[in-house]
């Protein structure tokens, strides 16, 4: 019988065991003292001494064999209980002051080891009582005496109760440290997860899913800020799910994160949205996500279990620590999209930026040649818009810029990228779009200029080149467009004209407005 149990019960094995150890060397130093004042230390030393043996090779073990430790320790625990009964009996039998001796052990081991192996140690010492009792009635011991039948099952019965005291507050404070291991294990897991999402929803999906399976609420429901919007997912035992965008979180999110605490409540029957996104809620606790005094969403988890059931209170702290954990990492993760978003975008437009266009050049190009799909891009160009500065000023020429930057955006597809290229050209990346369609881009986004800028009205000439007809890379692409931009220009501007070059892979194309670094001066020329 392993006395000791699973290795799951403890904390740290080892360590206890060495604790243990020491135990045994406390215990044999008191039965010699206790020998040496009130009993007979010829018998005593000599026990003492095979006992400090044993713990010696115990010890050994535990260094050298670990895997073979759990049986040694099991047996010797055992021996234990032997060692304390013939000390019992070698110095006074019942009126010693071994007796406390076998008490402060049991207590030691059921906290030390655990509370089911301080019960079966009891039982051992009870057995050994009630033996010893038996080996003294048939005069085995000499004229030595363990008390009467009365004082063995008293001392049994006092042992016993004293040992199932122990272990029932023993196995209370297992309990809680278990709980509290896990729970801990589970915030880890938590900030593990959390450092692979970006983006709002995936957050919200990641705490949803945490609080269900790992804190044991059966339903769990998380809403986050997106902007102006609320992302939200819900976890149930049959998986996570995505929510669609609620309109809105109710009063009682709205109170909790004024407030900034958590709440706990019985029902959700008196907030109407709750009670649809959480259907039939009982006993929920809502829990807000602040980062830096920043409200950026809410997580209500359901508890359930009856009218009367009450959430464990170290259980709504690790759902509040997990809520601050993740509104952390919200937080960072707004503070890293905005950060990107400064990075790639032109400041005083708020279109893409000329790094962010070519680098997404360079992808859709490689996906063009992976799929064999169309790709064109639209150069344009303000005409005159040195004149624009010269005669009304840089900030009219700002909101001229400006105001062409939203006749872009409103007359192109998600899909395409709009960029500021430099100065005053744009240009237009269009995904899965021939060259006849990109003209028609072209034109629509002419006609749209000339049609919404109010500041000073322009018009815009513009180029358009397409993959694989005019360019076999972005930089040819870039190019052909750059070249069809030149010509409408010299055409009178005001226009739209495609492409007509057939460039081949590896040629030097011989415009002036193809080659790399045709630079600043032809570009003025242009305006």
């Amino acid at each position: 019988m392993n006395v000791i149990g699973g290795p799951g019960e403890h904390v740290q094995l080892t360590d206890r065991l060495a604790v243990v150890q020491w135990l045994r060397v406390f215990l044999a130093a008191a039965v010699a003292a206790i020998g040496l004042l009130d009993g007979d230390a010829r018998e005593v030393v000599p026990l003492v001494a095979a006992y400090l043996v044993l713990t010696a090779g115990v010890e050994i073990v535990r260094r050298r064999a670990p895997a073979v430790i759990h049986p040694t320790m099991s047996w010797m625990l055992l021996l234990d209980g032997v060692f304390l009964a013939l000390a019992l009996v070698f110095t006074g039998g019942a009126e010693s002051w071994v007796r406390p001796l076998v008490f402060f052990d049991v207590t030691a081991v059921t906290l030390v080891v655990s509370y089911r192996t301080g019960l079966k140690l009891a039982v051992w010492y009870a057995l050994l009582l009630f033996l010893g009792h038996a080996a003294a009635s048939a005069g085995l011991l000499g004229d030595r005496t363990t008390g009467s039948f009365g004082d063995a099952a008293l001392n049994s019965i006092g042992l016993l109760l004293f040992a199932i005291g122990a272990a029932v507050f023993s196995s209370v404070n297992e309990r809680a440290l278990r709980r509290s291991r896990a729970e801990l294990h589970a915030l880890v897991e938590l900030g593990f997860e959390l450092e692979h999402v970006r983006t709002a929803d995936d957050v919200a999906l990641v705490l949803a899913g945490h609080t269900q399976a790992r804190l044991g609420f059966p339903r769990a429901l998380v809403l986050v800020r997106d902007g102006d919007d609320w992302q939200g997912a819900t976890a149930t035992a049959d998986g996570v799910d995505r929510l669609s965008s609620p309109a809105g979180i109710g009063p009682l999110p709205e109170q909790v994160l004024r407030a900034e605490a958590p709440a706990l409540v019985r029902s959700l029957d008196d907030d109407p949205v709750l009670d649809e996104l959480l259907p039939l809620g009982r006993n929920v606790a809502v829990v807000p996500l602040v980062a830096d005094g920043e409200a950026l969403g809410v997580v209500l988890a359901e508890w359930g279990r009856g009218p009367r059931a009450q959430i464990p209170a170290v259980t709504v702290e690790t759902l509040a620590q997990s809520a601050s954990q993740t509104a952390a990492v919200l937080r960072n993760a707004a503070l890293l999209s905005e950060i990107e978003h400064l990075a790639t975008r032109d400041g005083l437009t708020g279109l893409a930026n000329r790094r962010l266009f070519e680098e997404t050049l360079q992808r859709e190009v490689a996906r063009s040649h992976r799929r064999k799909a169309p790709l064109a891009l639209v150069v344009l160009d303000v005409d005159h818009f040195k004149d624009v500065n010269d005669t009304v000023g840089h900030q009219a020429g700002d909101a001229v810029l400006r105001e062409v930057a939203r006749a872009m955006v409103g007359n192109t597809k998600a899909s395409d990228l709009p960029a500021r290229y430099g100065g005053d050209e744009f240009v237009v990346l269009l995904p899965d779009c021939t060259g006849d369609d990109a003209l028609a881009v072209a034109e629509r986004l002419r006609a749209a200029v000339a049609a919404d800028v109010k500041a000073v009205p322009v018009t815009v000439s513009a180029g358009v080149g397409a993959m694989p007809v005019n360019a076999g890379d972005g930089e040819r692409l870039v190019a052909a467009a750059d070249a069809a931009l030149y010509s409408a220009k010299r055409e009178g501007r005001d226009r739209s004209v495609r492409s007509a070059r057939v460039a081949e892979p590896g040629e030097v194309p011989d415009h002036p407005a193809m080659r790399r670094g045709a630079g600043a001066a032809e570009r003025s020329s242009r305006s």
